[in-house]
Order: structure tokens, then C-alpha cells, then sequence
């Protein structure tokens, strides 16, 4: 009889589980056909080449490909999109998302649906025209480098090397930053700070960066500069007061 009751725990244990990696498995289908849609509805398209940093006299393909990005399309599906994201020959390619807090789409993709995965959305306090000192982003860090998954990456120099530029679409056009630091940091640290330009604190932000850094990309930001920051988790605990962050300046 034990033996018996053992089986059934045992079947019914397997079975539960199997409907849980089913479920998740589900979930992450949902969330890349919610992304791949947004894509088609963007019109999102690779450029034709594949180009190395273009000079003032020749137009950056990337952001040739990205000039008709259909904002309003996605506005017309969910008012919170601000933008859109591409780091090229990446997964990163996303719509940038705002709400009121920095809760809701840490688990709703950004046509609200309600997803582990989230989306990639701007810092709550954030003002929505990128015009602060620093902007920040966040995003979950996926394990098949989804989302902000591929932040991980830079780490390492030569993939900077070959992905140096983040690109940028919102109302005013398609903008690029160059990356100029990547490193841990503690949720509490300087690049948290939402006062950095009222405190006078940008020249001590970015002596942190510099000091943190992995990168030696030769890049340096001046106060007067506008920073943008990708923030996500050091690994797929999201328990942990450490995050990996990714900066970079916008280009003149």
C-alpha cells in the first residue's frame, strides 16, 4: 500500500512539473510573438550593409534603417511606448515603454499582457524626452539573451568592439550613443541617483563609471553631456542588490 501511495506521489510530482515547464514554456512563446509582432508593426528592418562607424559625410546605415520606425503604430496599441531600442546584429531590438511606476512592466510586455519577461522601460521620474543627464533603462536579463540579455556581453572588449553604439528612436528622431563603460554595481550606488543634475553630483557620476568600468573604450563623457543607462540584473535572481549596467553618451 505505501508503495503504491509512493507512485502516485511520484507520477503526480513528474506530471506537475511537466505542466510547469509546459506553462513557461508557453509563456515565453506568448512574450516573442508579443515582440516579434511589435516589430512587424514598427516596421523594423536591418539595414542593406553592414557598415563599420560611418564619417559626417556618410550617413549611418543603421540609422537610415531605423529613420521610419512607426512610433504612432505602437502608441496606437499602447500609449505608454516612448521609443525604441537597437544595439544592431543584437536580440536587443525593442519599443521603449514608461508607466507611473517601475513595477508594472517588470512583468507586462508592451502590449500589457502579463509576462515574466516584462519590457524594456525608461525609470519611472524619468523625463520621456531623454533630455536629462541620465536616462536609464531597464530590462530583464534573459537567459537566451532576450530583452537586455545581451548586456552581459560587455564584459568582453571585442564585443564592444563590434557593437559600440546603442541606437535610440522617440518623437524627434533616430539618435545614437556610444558605449563608454560597463560594470557591477550596487543598487544604492551614484548611478541611482535621480538628483545627480540638482546636486551637482554629474562629475562624480561619471568618475565612478571611469573608475568602475571594464571597458577601456578611450570614451569620455563631459558633465554637459546626456547619458543613457541600460540596467538589468547581474544573473536571473532578481533578488540580488547588484546590477550590470551598460552606459553611453549620445553622439554629437
Amino acid at each position: 500500500m505505501e508503495k503504491r501511495v509512493l507512485t502516485i506521489f511520484l507520477v503526480a510530482a513528474l506530471a506537475g512539473g511537466l505542466c510547469l515547464l509546459g506553462w513557461r514554456g508557453l509563456e515565453r512563446a506568448r512574450g516573442a510573438a508579443d515582440y516579434s509582432e511589435a516589430q512587424q508593426i514598427a516596421g523594423v528592418e536591418p539595414p542593406e550593409e553592414e557598415p563599420a562607424h560611418s564619417s559626417a559625410e556618410e550617413p549611418d546605415p543603421y540609422a537610415a534603417a531605423l529613420a521610419d520606425v512607426d512610433l504612432e503604430a505602437l502608441q496606437a496599441v499602447n500609449s505608454d511606448v516612448l521609443g525604441w531600442i537597437s544595439i544592431p546584429d543584437t536580440e536587443l531590438s525593442y519599443p521603449i515603454l514608461q508607466a507611473a511606476d517601475n513595477q508594472y512592466y517588470l512583468n507586462h510586455t508592451w502590449k500589457q499582457e502579463r509576462n515574466p519577461r516584462g519590457s524594456i522601460f525608461m525609470e519611472c521620474t524619468n523625463s520621456p524626452d531623454f533630455a536629462q543627464f541620465n536616462t536609464i533603462l531597464y530590462g530583464h536579463r534573459m537567459n537566451n539573451d532576450s530583452m537586455f540579455g545581451t548586456l552581459k556581453y560587455y564584459s568582453n572588449l571585442d564585443f564592444w568592439r563590434e557593437h559600440p553604439s546603442v541606437y535610440i528612436v522617440n518623437g524627434t528622431g533616430v539618435h545614437r550613443y556610444d558605449i563608454f563603460a560597463a560594470h557591477e554595481v550596487g543598487v544604492r550606488d551614484i548611478v541611482y541617483r535621480l538628483d545627480l543634475e540638482e546636486s551637482g553630483l554629474r562629475e562624480d557620476f561619471l568618475a565612478f563609471c571611469r573608475e568602475k568600468s571594464v571597458l577601456d573604450t578611450g570614451i569620455a563623457p563631459q558633465a554637459e553631456d546626456q547619458v543613457l543607462m541600460l540596467s538589468t540584473c547581474v544573473d536571473s535572481s532578481s533578488q540580488s542588490p547588484i546590477r550590470w549596467v551598460v552606459l553611453a553618451v549620445l553622439s554629437e
